[in-house]
């Protein structure tokens, strides 16, 4: 009898972990709510690559290389992750998995990214007393849940940072939407108001989604309240299931979004890991993909391509490479072991596995300037110079520059002599006139040596006011436009351009041939009138000295 007894013990550690020539080996199954087996469930060690799938029976064997106290977890889609922690006195492992909401719950409250409030406090303190007497979880202050109480010191930190927490209150964006300047003076073009004064527009589909899901089309910038003026917040981003893009355009945003928000009193997240067991996460592919930026950064209007970041980046060889939006945009420190602290459940990762929120872009002067690589050459041939620059788009996955079409880039080039004195300029290319009249002391630099890049539209009918009439400058995206031109530097591509001065009889001295690049938000006739303090951002910068 006793030596039956140790049989059946020695059985069940060996069903447990297995000691042989791949060292321990742990056994199990994975089961649904009703107990039915899951086939093709990926089962891991947490936070490691340690992972191996069930088969048609549910069951599994996961190979280890040492003999420890491991969580052991399992995900598959249409489930919420799951998983249990093992020691090696257990004898069955088994892994239940719950399914994910079937419908989307159109009444669901959004969580705040914020801390809670003093008042929201006693508010989470009494419910959950109450939940507690009446054992009724549901009644569970929704307040606990805010998204900085778990993810504050990393994550929601970087957010806040980011632009896109200020997408629905960003100055720049209503006083386009309004037609009006910074000190809010109306009839100031342009203005989307101005040219459609009946109508809303579509612009809180990307820049108040959380408002807009409602209303897409009737969603007014100005109304926006509550925690749509948050902008893209993380319960928004991950309560997306799909993203369901249509080429011929019409559905920007929210528009083009397949969202999962659960019942009343159920919560679920979508993200990145199949190993996040501490809440009711569920893992997503789509989270590392391209796709997900696609609604917002992928828009056509009036069947002319306006956001074209995501077609940019389908098109290039990062797209061929599989080099996604996030690998460049939400690429990790290489410092951060947590994005939850252990006391919230999060676990240690490594650091090349955690996701930063800061989404660096059109802001960031060093992310800009990493991407541009600016090489200058002069020779001299008696009286003239001749100089060479050239551009190359070396670390941007789509064209530089990029995203809403006012994004621009300014080549400023000049020769001079020892003196200081402006070599006499005599061919090649100049800034255009978007690039600023005025004085040059004042970022005025149309006319002047160098090039301007940006997709420049025009106006495909004449029913809309002109900005201003005497000067010849882009129009806004949302009129009927057509691409007047655009010379952005695809992604990997180079421009090069030519450049002649004249010595005007400096014979014999050093000439100092110069090339800055300038990043710009927005053109510079509309920053002026608008009185937006946007500065310029001096990517790169080149000398060239050239003596006899």
């Amino acid at each position: 009898m006793k030596a039956s007894k140790l049989s059946i013990f020695y059985l069940g550690f060996i069903l447990f972990f297995d000691t042989g020539a791949y060292g321990y080996q742990i056994n199990g199954s994975v089961v649904d709510v009703r107990n039915n087996p899951v086939s093709y469930a990926i089962v891991r060690a947490q936070a490691t690559d340690i992972k191996t799938m069930t088969d048609l029976n549910g069951n599994f064997t996961l190979k280890l290389t040492q003999a420890k106290e491991i969580t052991l977890t399992a995900w598959k889609e249409g489930y919420i992750n799951s998983g249990l922690k093992l020691t090696s006195g257990h004898k069955d492992v088994i892994i239940k998995l719950k399914p994910v909401p079937l419908y989307d719950n159109k009444d669901y409250q959004w969580i705040h990214p914020d801390p809670p409030t003093i008042f929201q406090k006693f508010y989470i303190v009494f419910w959950n007393i109450i939940a507690f007497i009446t054992r009724d979880e549901k009644l569970n202050s929704r307040f606990k849940d805010n998204c900085s109480n778990c993810h504050s010191s990393f994550i929601f930190a970087q957010w806040r940072e980011d632009a896109h927490s200020n997408s629905a209150r960003n100055p720049v964006l209503l006083t386009m939407y309004n037609g009006t300047d910074m000190n809010g003076k109306s009839g100031v073009s342009p203005g989307y108001r101005i040219d459609f004064p009946n109508s809303k527009g579509n612009c809180s589909t990307c820049h108040a989604p959380a408002q807009s899901i409602a209303d897409p089309w009737g969603t007014d910038l100005n109304e926006v309240k509550g925690i749509g003026r948050e902008g893209i917040f993380c319960d928004f981003c991950h309560k997306i299931k799909d993203v369901e893009l249509h080429p011929d355009g019409g559905y920007p945003g929210v528009l083009s979004i397949k969202f999962n928000r659960p019942p009343n009193g159920e919560q679920i997240f979508y993200g990145p890991y199949d190993d996040v067991i501490a809440g009711p996460d569920t893992f997503s592919p789509l989270y590392k993909k391209s796709l997900f930026c696609a609604p917002c950064h992928s828009a056509k209007f009036w069947d002319v391509s306006i956001y074209s970041e995501f077609d940019e980046w389908l098109n290039s060889p990062y797209s061929k490479e599989g080099k996604e939006c996030q690998d460049c945009h939400m690429s990790p420190d290489g410092k951060t072991t947590h994005f939850a602290p252990p006391e919230k459940g999060g676990v240690k990762r490594d650091p090349k596995t955690i996701a930063t929120h800061t989404n660096p872009g059109s802001r960031d002067a060093k992310f800009l300037s990493d991407a541009i690589k600016t090489d200058l050459q002069a020779e001299r041939n008696g009286d003239i110079i001749n100089v060479v620059v050239r551009l190359t788009n070396e670390k941007a996955g789509h064209h530089f520059p990029t995203g809403v079409p006012m994004r621009n880039m300014i080549l400023l080039v000049e020769a001079k002599d020892n003196r200081g004195m402006d070599l006499k300029y005599i061919r090649g290319t100049v800034v255009p006139e978007w690039g600023g009249a005025g004085l040059i002391e004042k970022g005025n630099y149309a006319g002047l040596p160098g090039k301007g890049f940006a997709k420049v539209l025009a106006n495909a009918s004449r029913k809309y006011p002109e900005f201003n009439t005497e000067v010849k400058f882009p129009i806004p995206h949302w009129r009927q436009a057509v691409i007047l031109s655009d010379n952005r530097i695809p992604a990997r591509g180079t421009d090069i351009s030519h450049y002649r001065f004249e010595l005007n009889g400096t014979e014999g001295d050093c000439i100092n041939v110069k090339a800055r690049v300038i990043y710009r938000r927005a053109f510079k006739p509309w920053i002026d009138v608008k009185g937006w303090q946007l500065k310029d951002l001096e990517i790169a910068k080149k000398d060239f000295k050239l003596c006899n």
